[in-house]
């Protein structure tokens, strides 16, 4: 290690202009990369590999594939635990191992629009669930609550499902905790959601905008939805209204919006500039103060969500330009 590493990790906690410093001087650090190499393969699958997990105490990792098979490794071993045939009928996006249950369940999402969980010792599915109209994207969990977990789907909404509950899909089923139909367009793709591992009460969710939703799942309650075709048409995004629930379903302060700060609120070509930015990943720091978000086609942005920022408005009539004059020249 660095002699000097102690010592300006020291200036970093003291001093915050060293902070910046710090972190560019460990960008690259030659201590480090010799040890980022290759150490195995782990092979078993027979697609493309789209989900890793790790669980609780960081011995396992579970994987799902395009071949629809769910794996257990014991990574360390560089060995295959076992192969769960996950029943799925399209590429498996998510896979989670649910808490406190001797990492004896996990869940798998897949393209099928289908969320079906599986007992490992046994390798069978226990509990399929058919309620999403879309493709299934990722899964959730909260720390100590084996018997819950949450689906983000395309088909827009945020689903909660409880295993010690009875459950019946069906097209009235009323597990639906977030409709993002409602609020920001009919044709509104949920991609990824967290829970924050210290407040579990909080949901981060993304979806097929900019913009990254936190809600307070005390102040939500699971309700039935219905979609036909014609709801899947129209718009595919916009910017939140002043009102983010214009049908009065959400308490007002349960969702508070995360948004980079240089992108425009309005433009003339709003739709086809930015119809490439997707939230493809969020996930909370594991104090929970931060949300960590990948924004496909734009940057990897960092959020405080302890310090909340009021949005700020500006119009070109509160600035004085300067007049110019035929030719060009600032008078």
């Amino acid at each position: 290690m660095d002699d000097n590493f102690l010592l300006r990790l020291k200036k970093r906690e003291i001093e915050s202009r060293h902070c910046c410093r710090f972190q560019r001087s460990l960008h690259v650090n030659k201590y480090i990369l010799p040890r980022l190499n290759l150490e195995t393969e782990l092979e078993g699958h027979n697609g493309c590999v789209n989900c890793l997990e790790w669980n609780q105490k960081g011995d396992l990792l579970a994987s799902g594939s395009d071949d629809l098979n769910a794996i257990i490794w014991e990574p360390m071993k560089h060995r295959q635990l076992c192969t769960i045939r996950t029943g799925h009928h399209g590429n498996i996006f998510s896979v989670k191992f649910l808490p406190d249950t001797n990492d004896r369940i996990i869940a798998t999402g897949a393209a099928d629009c289908k969320v079906r969980v599986h007992d490992v010792n046994v390798r069978e599915t226990t509990q399929a669930f058919s309620c999403h109209a879309g493709r299934v994207k990722r899964l959730a969990v909260a720390p100590h609550m084996p018997y819950m977990f949450w689906s983000a789907a395309e088909d827009g909404t945020i689903r909660q499902f409880d295993l010690r509950s009875p459950h019946t899909c069906n097209d009235h089923c009323g597990n639906v905790l977030i409709n993002l139909n409602t609020y920001i367009g009919n044709q509104a793709e949920a991609k990824c959601l967290s829970v924050n591992p210290l407040r579990p009460e909080l949901l981060a969710v993304g979806a097929n905008d900019p913009y990254v939703r936190l809600y307070d799942t005390r102040m939500l309650s699971p309700h039935s939805v219905r979609f036909s075709s014609e709801e899947r048409l129209g718009a595919s995004w916009h910017t939140p209204a002043p009102d983010p629930d214009p049908d009065g379903k959400l308490p007002k302060g349960c969702v508070q919006y995360y948004v980079a700060g240089h992108l425009p609120i309005k433009q003339n070509d709003y739709h086809q500039r930015f119809r490439t930015l997707v939230s493809t990943f969020v996930t909370f720091g594991p104090d929970g103060t931060e949300l960590l978000v990948n924004l496909g086609g734009e940057q990897i942005y960092l959020f405080d969500v302890t310090k909340r920022k009021e949005c700020k408005k500006y119009r070109l009539d509160d600035y004085k330009l300067p007049s110019l004059s035929t030719n060009g020249v600032v008078k």
